[in-house]
């Protein structure tokens, strides 16, 4: 574990040394040489790894290389923060600089050589005790790098996850789900048994039925854990259910909690619905619950999974309670088969018989199988046999425990899998995980280096797949072959958490302490008042991570003044926290954030944005996605040139400056994206000018010089298009290249776009939603949509639709909801089977 820490901190120093030369005046060879000694202490690490060590010597001297690679890490990034703060120096203030350069370089001389005297210790100390053998040091990154590009090769874009072994309970759920009795009334269906047996598994597979998206009118799954607060289940439902708009879900999140029950009481009242309450540990939680759902007498469910019998039993009078089973031998072979062996064929003899003698030992534990499998599966043929005695070796009563599989697993991954792994255990117990986010933040923290012609976001993602691949992290929800929300199991965030606190990789608050030592603080919403209590400092910091509904609090000025001062601090995700400052508006951010001059991403909740932000001139990602307030007037991010994401809600001006990376504006008015021509752009989010009712114009043409852009949604009250897009309407190919979805909400269509949308080369998604076309009809023709995986019209007023026999070849799924009156479709009848009103 501890070589992935060092693997980080080389690669860091390596940037450096390209990065930041001219910074390092004279002590460039010193730090080359430090860079080497750490690198060979790697090689030392990797071979007490690879002879599983865990005597308290190999333990100890372990432990003194962590404290060594993270000092190496703090001596830097303070050298670099004097370095930049004099480079922001004006008038009198340049004439101290020279002094104070040749001051800090000779003090960092002076900490680099305490730093080798330290790494010759251990080393002297390795060699007394007889720790590890010397080998050479370790070439992670190329293989790494290697790794990527044949994910980027071999990966399939719809892969999905199969359940395997749960085909007989779930046939006998989807029955009592869909059949009525006789009896009308709401009915609870319980899954229980061990962690680890798949029953939010089973329970998603009836959630995403067929049969059950025909027969409920609405659905909606929360989660509940062992720490929960019933608002929190409350709004997850509501928003599950898909009914609010984003402007209407940030009223109903200001109600009280009595108002959100009575809110959604209604919403289901009259309604055929089926809520998933997953993860529940005690009786108490579903009654808190259970007066928001109606004991109506339309045949609704409810399904609720825990690993307590008595909860199981005990929800409800009319409750059906399911034990789910081991796996038969049978079943757990078929399901380690399927991960292990999807890229061997056919299938050695000796292999076979290996894991078969493998997966008996698992006891037919699902979650053991597929992790397993998913370890198995990146092994060469000449491999397993070594697999197999490591196993036996680590045998506890005669069984393969989930955390003895988890450990082998662990060790095979690269130091850059190893730290996106550890980096889970900052999201809260059965947290569904918006990969975008994790994206952001890996890069962030300085996990992700670019790969040839790979952006570091699509290496960061690869990187989310793999864990996907080997069944650490489960993937929820995917749209357009990409993950898009991701989970990780509660046993194996365990097991993250409990290896990052050890190595101060990241530290969860508990009521108990804060960690003074470890570079990530994480703080859970409802941890949130006994943090602000705490007294605990932690110098060492470098990211601080709030998860949590929008709460206010006037005891945030203690979190300003201390936390907030850390200026190496590299993540700061504030959640939804309301700032209550004396010398700013009410609402706007502290003034110390703008001294945090090595912020990467900033994520902020119902604040104004003020001027001081542009001393941010490192930050790739502003997040002000929670913000229930406008950003009106003229928001200036010109001296970001290192922005890559900003999302918030900017009515007024826009300024961007030369922020060549740039690649998501998430919301920005109509006055703002005409102006963007200098930017890699992949995602623009955009709406209309709010403060008036006049025409939106859109100019496909004035996106010409965004070749990369991928994802574009315009959310607008009118849409026309100009002439000069109509004369270049045979030229969308090379308007829009990249272009692979599109969105368009609440635009009334002057004409049929579809004869311009259908020209795009790569265009796999289409949505209208809530569109209003009078009068005429929309046609697609035989040529149209080569690549079309779906169409989406939600609320379209139109009086026809036509559909040529040829379009579309590749429609996997065509959505229409007619708006309260039909609309005419003449489509082939080879789609009519995508057809979902």
């Amino acid at each position: 574990m501890v070589d992935a820490i060092t693997g980080f901190v080389v690669g860091k120093m390596g940037n450096y040394l390209t990065e930041e030369a001219s910074m390092l005046l004279g002590i460039k060879d010193e730090i080359e040489e430090l860079k080497t000694e750490l690198m060979c202490i790697r090689g030392y690490l990797k071979d007490i790894e690879a002879q599983e060590r865990e005597d308290e010597a190999s333990k100890v001297w372990t432990k003194l290389v962590l404290d060594i690679a993270y000092d190496v890490e703090d001596v830097l990034d303070s050298y670099n923060l004097k370095a930049e703060e004099r480079s922001q120096r004006q008038g009198v203030m340049r004439l101290t600089n020279k002094i104070g350069e040749k001051m800090d370089a000779y003090n960092i001389v002076d900490d680099i050589r305490t730093l080798k005297r330290r790494i010759l210790d251990v080393t002297h100390k390795r060699e007394t005790y007889g720790i590890g053998n010397l080998s050479e040091p370790g070439g992670g990154g190329n293989t790494s790098r290697f790794r990527v590009r044949q994910l980027r090769r071999a990966r399939s874009i719809d892969q999905e996850e199969h359940v395997v072994g749960l085909e007989d309970d779930a046939k006998i759920l989807l029955e009592k789900l869909l059949n009525d009795d006789g009896n009308k009334t709401r009915h609870i269906i319980s899954i229980f048994g061990m962690g680890g047996l798949g029953k939010t598994a089973l329970a998603r597979k009836l959630y995403n039925s067929g049969d059950v998206k025909r027969r409920f009118e609405y659905r909606a799954w929360t989660y509940v854990s062992q720490e929960y607060k019933t608002r929190d289940m409350l709004m997850r439902i509501i928003k599950s259910l898909g009914v609010a708009s984003k402007e209407e879900m940030e009223n109903i999140r200001m109600l009280a909690e009595e108002d959100l029950e009575v809110y959604l009481h209604g919403l289901l009242e009259g309604r055929k619905y089926l809520v998933v309450v997953d993860d529940i540990w005690e009786r108490e939680a579903w009654e808190s619950l259970k007066r928001a759902l109606p004991w109506n007498h339309k045949g609704s469910r409810v399904i609720i999974t825990t690993r307590i019998r008595a909860v199981a039993e005990g929800v409800d009078q009319r409750v059906y309670a399911h034990k789910l089973r081991f796996l038969t031998t049978e079943e757990s072979w078929n399901l380690f088969e399927e991960k292990a062996f999807r890229d061997i064929k056919p299938v050695d003899q000796d292999l076979e018989r290996i894991g078969k003698e493998m997966v008996t030992k698992c006891g037919g534990l699902p979650l053991a199988i597929v992790v397993l499998g998913g370890l198995m599966s990146r092994k060469r043929p000449n491999e397993w046999n070594d697999v197999y005695v490591s196993l036996w070796r680590r045998l506890k009563d005669n069984s393969i425990h989930i955390s003895t599989v988890f450990d082998l697993s662990f060790k095979e991954l690269q130091h850059e899998l190893k730290l996106c792994f550890l980096y889970l255990s900052v999201f809260p117990e059965d947290y569904e995980i918006d990969v975008e986010q994790l994206i952001r933040l890996l890069v962030a923290e300085g996990f992700i280096q670019e790969d040839e012609d790979m952006v570091m976001e699509d290496v960061a993602r690869y990187y989310i797949e793999e864990l996907i691949d080997r069944s650490l992290v489960e993937a929820v929800r995917r749209e357009r072959g990409k993950v898009v929300s991701c989970r990780i199991h509660d046993l194996l965030r365990d097991v993250a958490v409990r290896k990052a606190k050890e190595l101060n990789f990241v530290n969860v608050y508990n009521e108990q302490h804060s960690s003074t030592t470890s570079r990530r603080e994480v703080v859970h919403y409802l941890r949130y008042n006994d943090y602000l209590c705490s007294t605990g400092v932690n110098k060492r910091m470098r990211s601080f991570l709030l998860f949590g509904e929008r709460k206010e609090f006037a005891e945030v000025s203690y979190l300003k003044t201390i936390t907030l001062k850390l200026k190496l601090l590299r993540v700061l995700n504030l959640g939804g926290i309301h700032f209550f400052c004396e010398e700013n508006l009410p609402y706007s951010i502290p003034d110390v954030i703008g001294g945090l001059i090595h912020l990467r991403y900033l994520g902020v909740g119902d604040t104004f944005m003020i001027a001081f932000i542009s001393n941010l001139q490192f930050l790739q990602t502003l997040d002000a996605s929670g913000n229930i307030n406008y950003f009106q007037g003229r928001t200036d991010l010109c001296k970001l040139t290192s922005l890559r994401h900003v999302t918030g809600r900017f009515v007024g001006e826009l300024l961007i400056g030369d922020a060549v990376n740039l690649q998501t504006l998430r919301s920005i008015s109509s006055y703002s994206w005409s102006k963007l021509t200098k930017h890699e752009l992949l995602k623009i989010f955009g709406f209309g000018d709010l403060t008036t009712m006049s025409k939106t114009t859109v100019d496909f043409g004035s996106f010409s010089n965004l070749t990369k852009l991928r994802v574009l949604k315009l959310d607008v009250e009118n849409i026309t298009l100009l002439s000069e897009s109509k004369e270049a309407v045979g030229y969308m190919d090379v308007i829009l290249p990249s272009l692979e979805s599109l969105t368009i909400v609440r635009a009334n269509l002057e004409e049929d776009l579809m004869s311009v949308f259908q020209k795009f080369p790569r265009l796999e998604d289409l949505v209208l939603e809530e569109c209003d076309y009078p009068g005429r009809k929309m046609s697609i023709s035989a040529q149209g949509f080569c690549r079309l995986r779906k169409l989406e019209l939600t609320s379209l007023v139109v009086n026809e639709l036509r559909i040529e026999e040829e379009a579309m070849p590749s429609l996997m799924e065509l959505h229409v909801i007619y708006p309260g009156r039909p609309t005419k479709m003449v489509i082939p009848d080879r789609l009519r089977a995508f057809v979902r009103n």
